[in-house]
């Protein structure tokens, strides 16, 4: 169509009548154009002979017809073209406007998506669905990307990170550093399980794909100078040397030795070969008292499985001591805090040797150097994963949202200010707690100021469940009583919002982590031979499988991370991190809260320390 009506028309001049931005709508200006020059309708500034072609046709067909007439068909059709141009310009303007209005109200999440890479939400319907439509080129490229090759590979021997949410992200970090510093260019996929550190449910664990993006990982890993993330292959991670044996003085090999490969790793339980899956899954074992490291290897014929990095001092013996092989190397905490923790705050030890002090407004100030580059590399490669993006994605909507049906004053975009308060039971007694003001009525009067000046939401981030529960006879008649009073104080603010009561409405106040992740569908988990896999297993939600807590923080964390302030905490990971990755993504306004009151801070955090 377009071709047909260039060759009359000059192409430059259509861009005077409409702005093109779809194909469809290049589609029906083609069409419309070529009405036109049917007609003989040429509008301003194009170049053809259409018009005058028509003059001339019907001067032929009518000679006597007054030069009046011609002008008469002339100005009609210029009228004509006239009104169709005021339609078409009053049609694009309603367009624009609610385009206008619908760019509005998706600009306070824009940087958000952009940064996540979020896609669509899903409709209602996919979200409740039990089974899944997605054809197989997802998963086909799932199993194509986490491929192994047969290079050393790091194995977590663990069978969780231990800790809450940032805890584990913390050991999960010096785990990923050693295997940066050892030159292993992958890790096992199947043995990075991440768990639920308290509640009811207690000792669940889920996979990491489950919670984290393995194709985002995987495709930029190698530019950020990070080991991939690989699946279990036997055929490709382990096997058997073929022996030769000698016949008089020529060397032969040993057809005989033909008996299956012993594996170093157990896809049933997604723990090293040898190690006590009843013992080490059972959510009663305190792992902190069990030193794995020294049941590696022990049984008959997997003394090769303890295997250390290829830069260790003999491990060239090692690889010659026998028949069997493995690329997989065994790491992971072991007994007590475990090696992971003691490395990673080494790490930061690093941090803590470079801090200097300057003067800025008067205030003396300690600026923290910056994290090391593998940390820094994990933060901008590590993102959750499509699930919870979406989840994310579609409560930070319904949430502005509603606010603004309810209040009409609040402007677009909003401004949101995340608080991280820590009044959990459990850290009320903990040996952190000194750093921290864990009266909530005392935390929202030293937020009075600068910190929500001009705020139009505040994002709650704390785990309702555990601050509403009854106080357990673990806390003395002190602590039992703050615990009441925080929950009572917590009500509140959800009905009138911050600094709100009875006669005057606060600062509204939303939630997204609990709620958000409890409905959050996850795959029935399956055989960690993916390449097995036939058919796309059936989806369950977080809350069934018992997972929430877990998920609600990270739902929380990223969540936190878009705000445009945010309060933390001296003493808690889950802040620290916060604050960290905060800083590099260059999001200014954060605010570390204590029993004195709040104080900006500048430049990366101190090491998380309740020293």
């Amino acid at each position: 169509e377009i071709h047909e009506c260039t060759t009359q028309f000059n192409p430059i001049s259509l861009t005077n009548i409409v702005i093109i931005d779809s194909a469809e709508q290049i589609t029906n200006i083609a069409v419309q154009i070529k009405i036109m020059a049917k007609r003989g309708i040429e509008p301003s500034g194009f170049h053809g002979s259409a018009l005058s072609n028509d003059n001339d046709h019907l001067k032929n067909e009518n000679p006597r017809a007054p030069n009046r007439s011609i002008r008469s068909n002339s100005s009609s059709s210029w009228k004509r073209y006239l009104a169709s141009r005021l339609i078409a310009s009053f049609c694009l303007c309603l367009i624009q406007i609610g385009i206008s209005t619908m760019y509005l109200t998706t600009t306070e999440n824009a940087n958000y998506i952009r940064l996540m890479d979020l896609p669509s939400v899903q409709s209602e319907v996919q979200q409740t669905d039990g089974n899944t439509n997605n054809d197989r080129s997802s998963i086909d490229y799932f199993i194509n990307i986490t491929t192994p090759q047969p290079l050393p590979t790091l194995v977590h021997f663990d069978p969780i990170f231990l800790g809450g949410y940032r805890n584990q992200h913390m050991r999960f970090v010096a785990f990923v550093n050693f295997a940066v510093e050892n030159s292993i260019p992958q890790l096992l996929l199947p043995s990075l399980r991440w768990g639920v550190a308290q509640g009811e449910h207690r000792g669940r664990d889920v996979p990491f794909e489950y919670l984290f993006d393995v194709a985002y990982w995987n495709e930029r890993a190698e530019r950020a100078g990070l080991p991939r993330l690989v699946r279990y292959d036997a055929s490709v991670l382990e096997g058997r040397r073929r022996r030769r044996r000698r016949s008089g003085t020529t060397d032969m090999m040993d057809n005989n030795n033909k008996s299956t490969t012993i594996a170093c790793f157990n896809t049933s339980s997604n723990l090293y070969s040898g190690l006590d899956s009843g013992l080490l899954r059972n959510p009663n074992t305190n792992i902190r008292r069990v030193n794995i490291w020294d049941e590696i290897g022990r049984l008959d014929g997997y003394a090769h499985c303890r295997r250390l990095p290829p830069s260790s001092v003999g491990q060239q013996e090692q690889e010659d001591a026998g028949d069997e092989f493995t690329h997989l190397i065994a790491h992971g905490g072991s007994k007590g805090v475990g090696r992971l923790w003691a490395d990673y705050n080494a790490m930061q030890r690093r941090r803590g040797k470079a801090k200097q002090n300057t003067t800025i407004d008067n205030r003396t100030i300690t600026i923290h150097p910056e994290h090391l580059p593998v940390e820094r590399a994990i933060n901008t490669i590590l993102r959750p994963s499509e699930a919870i993006r979406n989840a994310i994605q579609s409560a930070i909507v319904s949430s502005t949202t509603a606010q603004k049906d309810q209040q009409q004053q609040l402007r677009s975009p909003s401004k949101v200010l995340a608080l991280h308060p820590r009044i959990e039971h459990d850290m009320l007694h903990h040996r952190c707690a000194r750093f921290m003001e864990q009266n909530l009525t005392k935390i929202f009067d030293h937020l009075r100021g600068e910190c929500s000046h001009n705020v139009d939401l505040m994002f709650l981030a704390v785990n309702i469940e555990l601050v509403m529960a009854e106080p357990g006879s673990s806390l003395g008649s002190d602590l039992r009583e703050l615990a009441l009073e925080n929950a009572i104080v917590l009500n509140r603010t959800r009905t009138y919002g911050m600094f709100g009561n009875e006669s005057s409405v606060g600062i509204p106040m939303f939630e997204s982590g609990w709620r958000t992740a409890e409905n959050i569908l996850f795959p029935e988990e399956q055989s960690t031979d993916y390449s097995k896999a036939g058919t796309t297993p059936r989806l369950v939600s977080s809350k069934s499988l018992g997972i929430t807590d877990l998920v609600s923080s990270i739902v929380n964390f990223f969540t936190i991370i878009e705000a445009d302030r945010f309060v933390g905490v001296k003493g808690s990971s889950f802040s620290t991190d916060l604050f960290s990755v905060r800083y590099y993504m260059g999001k200014r306004g954060n605010y570390i809260l204590g029993p004195e009151g709040v104080e900006e801070l500048v430049g990366p955090p101190p090491p998380h320390s309740c020293n």
